[in-house]
């Protein structure tokens, strides 16, 4: 019994002592990525999702914002930087025009690297706070944002610096997490974590920077570009309801229902049942202090919406931050990013299957929320190894 012991033991620190070695070499790749789709791009024109983001920004920074949520006003934009086969409308809240304005200039390369460079830097330093700086670019969805040149990254690092704040600068954290407007699918479930915290000086901080990071945008883009906001977000539920799209690319467990055939009712009224159980993980969580609320709070977050893509999926690094520092389960992190990277592999057709992401959430809280759940998560950089 002793000797299967001490195999046991030795087994999970020789598989512990693979995970930096593997995260440095996947971190690695993204650099490399992040450099062969500059090259690319200055050579080729591929449509790329952030041909998108350069055409709206054009189309604000030309003084013409509403044209970004005209479609074939932004298409034709669009053209100019990449050769578009289909749609890639601008489906964002006007307050993400301040943020893609900046980078949309000429060469298009150079324009992408001012975007995912700094993007990326944010995200590692945001999540520096949990995890040593190999990990964080090793999450395979981070490699899909530098790919495409998506959004993730930003999203993540306003998250990650938003919540770990709100503790110790509540006005502040509140603040930073305030700026999700520009994609508030991600930030639905903050209200109830901050509610069940009584954290009203962060509730105030995110309401008033989302506020008037609205009203800003109201008086720089103008109503009409709210108003064109409004109308492609209800092409896009069209879109959704007509099924026009790959199922395999979305990552809601309402997208993996859908893939698998069951009517539109039905993966509905599934996801609704559980955005309503991961609003009450989250509650039971922040309510309780619980060492493991960040990660819960990410996790419960891709259960949330039906609307939500593969690169969305960067906000499980938090939770993959907490398998990794679990001693007594060693395969917990391996399960998890195998999860995360099949997705990935479906944008080179090396994977045809559903969207592995809701499981890879789904384990996630089953994993944080047991009452024997090991190696909490808190914003201790001392702690990552």
């Amino acid at each position: 019994m002793g000797r299967l012991d001490h195999d046991g033991k030795h087994a999970t620190a020789a598989i512990r002592r693979v995970y930096p070695l593997l995260a440095l070499l996947v971190s690695t790749v993204f650099c490399l990525t992040v450099a062969l789709a500059a090259w690319v791009y200055r050579s080729e024109q591929p449509a790329v999702d952030f041909a998108s983001f350069w055409a709206a920004g054009r189309l604000a920074a030309l003084g013409t914002p509403a044209l970004a949520y005209a479609i074939e006003a932004h298409r034709a934009v669009e053209m100019t930087v990449a050769h578009m086969g289909g749609l890639m409308p601008f489906p964002y809240p006007p307050p993400f025009l301040f943020f893609v304005a900046p980078v949309a200039f000429e060469p298009f390369w150079l324009a992408y690297l001012a975007w995912i460079v700094p993007t990326a830097a944010l995200y590692v330093a945001a999540l520096s706070r949990f995890m040593a700086p190999r990990y964080p670019l090793a999450h395979p969805a981070a490699l899909v944002n530098a790919m495409i040149g998506q959004n993730g990254l930003l999203t993540t690092a306003i998250f990650g610096f938003g919540i770990t704040m709100v503790a110790t600068q509540p006005l502040l954290g509140g603040s930073i997490l305030g700026l999700l407007i520009v994609k508030p699918q991600l930030g639905v479930l903050l209200p109830v974590a901050l509610l069940a915290e009584r954290n009203w000086r962060a509730i105030a901080g995110a309401a008033a920077s989302s506020l008037l990071l609205l009203a800003v945008a109201w008086v720089v883009f103008g109503s009409a570009a709210y108003r064109g906001f409004f109308e492609i977000t209800g092409e896009y539920a069209g879109f959704m309801a007509a099924s026009r799209w790959n199922w395999g690319e979305f990552a809601s467990l309402f997208a993996l229902l859908r893939f698998f055939g069951l009517a539109q009712p039905i993966a509905l009224a599934v996801q609704s049942i559980a955005a309503i159980l991961a609003a009450a993980v989250t509650w039971r969580a922040w309510s309780r202090r619980d060492e493991n609320r960040i990660a819960i709070l990410a996790a419960a977050t891709l259960l949330v919406t039906p609307y939500l893509l593969t690169y969305d999926s960067l906000l499980l690094v938090l939770p993959l931050a907490v398998v990794l520092r679990d001693e007594a389960h060693p395969w917990r992190p391996a399960i998890l990013w195998l999860l995360l990277l099949a997705p990935f592999l479906g944008y080179f057709g090396l994977y045809p299957g559903p969207n592995t992401i809701p499981a890879a959430a789904i384990l996630s809280l089953w994993w944080l929320a047991r009452p024997e759940r090991r190696g909490a998560i808190t914003p201790d950089p001392a702690s990552a190894q």
